[in-house]
């Protein structure tokens, strides 16, 4: 377009019910009666982090005790979701009502900045929340037999069951080639290694006796941040964020809403962290928590698995202002005074298109005379509508070109179920995610091309 430059999507960034969660340890250990019979290892872990809990004031009795009925769940060491392993989760061992409290954890266990300040007085008072319990997670993990968290940390994955886009070799990111992923893994991962090499200046060379360097490297430090990003509760009332043990086995639903906070009680002051759900459960159900309105992008990027169900996904498109645009430093003023810039990035969906994208687009293309009298947030005319629809159907080609593979081969790969299943979990990952990509932009591209014989009404508010 002459308007428009269409630089697609980033490279160098700085349903029914669906259910998935981290990776975690493989195991044929079934959830329920046959927890006790067959003594796995992660059987017998889980049953130590259970009696760990309750001696630390945690109510997980799997009997009625006078007026309190038993606990309502019970830990299942395997669970799988879309043929894909889900690691350990929470199951239903008797009904449950909606709004049911299912847990009150003792905040005795849960690691905060401000439990790692009390265990690690060396750390600074304004410390990083988030490298406060990572310091805590490696010094607790070297410790071994001797942590009071050992029985946590023992249930929690180990290295190499952690596979977040951000641990991916480069390898591996080749199979992404083309996708925004890419950039926001090398992007969180540049940030880390940056973090790691300010704390050891600041905070852990100055200190080497208790910050020893054979224990506080880089490999611990970015497991520990995995740990962090993909189990770390926000305490909503509170406003910090937490690891809490037994909460954290909870798998991931995006349809659901249940609401987990920080109870305190009036007679003995003590504090919990508190689950209620937000449905009922029968018996033998999974309970779960959502992980947030994530895209898969993000799901990968931080927990290390997609879902193919997912009413959040979303692909990341780039457009920006066109320098050939004879307009072009009349609109580059206005957008550098309102913060914005000649480039941005918006987060296109399969059913629906940012307003804001819309926005930015009606102004780029936009003519002298829109530029005086128009109002970007509503329709202007027919041609700077139909400008719009054809600026991002370009945008969106450009996008797929990228990919080195069709959305076509992606589909064979996948549905030769014998030839997928050979995959490694990280190529099953990847063909998916670019696959679920390529799905957005050419279901945006078919819908503005359906649409754009009336665009009067192709980019109002109704298509949010």
């Amino acid at each position: 377009m002459a308007f428009i430059k269409s630089i697609g999507l980033p490279r160098q960034k700085p349903g029914g019910p669906t259910c998935r969660r981290r990776p975690r340890v493989p195991s044929m250990q079934l959830p329920g009666p046959r927890l006790e019979n067959r003594k796995s290892p992660l059987a017998i872990e889980s049953e130590t982090l259970v009696s760990w809990l309750e001696e630390n004031g945690m109510y997980l009795s799997k009997e009625a005790t006078w007026g309190r009925p038993r606990h309502p769940m019970g830990v299942a060491n395997e669970t799988t979701d879309e043929g894909e392993s889900s690691g350990r989760g929470l199951v239903a061992v008797k009904g449950i009502v909606q709004g049911e409290p299912l847990f009150e954890v003792p905040f005795e266990v849960v690691l905060t900045k401000q439990r790692a300040l009390e265990e690690i007085p060396e750390l600074p008072e304004d410390v990083n929340e988030y490298i406060a319990i990572a310091t805590l997670l490696i010094q607790e993990r070297s410790r071994g037999d001797a942590s009071f968290w050992k029985p946590y940390l023992d249930v929690l994955p180990k290295d190499e069951d952690i596979i977040p886009l951000f641990r991916w070799s480069e390898d591996d990111m080749l199979l992404l080639q083309g996708s925004p992923c890419q950039a926001a893994a090398r992007s969180l991962r540049g940030k880390l290694v940056s973090e790691f090499a300010t704390a050891e200046e600041t905070i852990y060379a100055p200190n080497r006796r208790k910050f020893p360097d054979d224990v506080f490297t880089w490999d611990q430090w970015e497991w520990a941040f995995a740990i962090l990003f993909s189990r770390a509760i926000m305490l909503t009332a509170e406003q910090r964020i937490a690891l809490v043990p037994y909460a954290d086995l909870l798998n991931h639903n995006p349809f659901c809403s249940t609401y987990i906070d920080v109870q305190e009680k009036q007679l003995t002051g003590k504090r919990f962290v508190t689950l209620y759900t937000d449905r009922p459960y029968a018996q033998m159900d999974q309970v779960f928590v959502t992980y947030g309105p994530k895209s898969n992008g993000d799901l990968l990027l931080l927990y290390g698995f997609i879902t193919d169900r997912n009413p959040y996904d979303s692909v990341e498109l780039v457009v920006a202002l066109s320098d050939e645009d004879e307009l072009f430093e009349r609109k580059k003023k206005y957008l550098d005074e309102s913060g914005v810039g000649t480039t941005a990035t918006f987060p296109l969906y399969s059913d629906r298109y940012p307003m804001e994208l819309i926005e930015f687009l009606r102004f780029c293309v936009a003519g002298e005379d829109e530029l005086d009298n128009g109002d970007f947030g509503d329709f202007m005319n027919e041609d700077n509508e139909t400008l719009v629809a054809k600026t991002l159907i370009s945008a969106c080609q450009d996008a797929l070109a990228a990919y080195p593979q069709s959305r076509e081969e992606d589909d064979k790969l996948i549905a030769d179920r014998s030839m997928y299943k050979m995959f490694a979990q990280k190529q099953r990952w990847a063909i998916r995610q670019r696959r679920a990509e390529k799905r957005i932009l050419e279901r945006t591209i078919a819908n503005i091309e359906r649409e754009i014989t009336d665009p009067t009404f192709m980019f109002t508010e109704s298509k949010e």
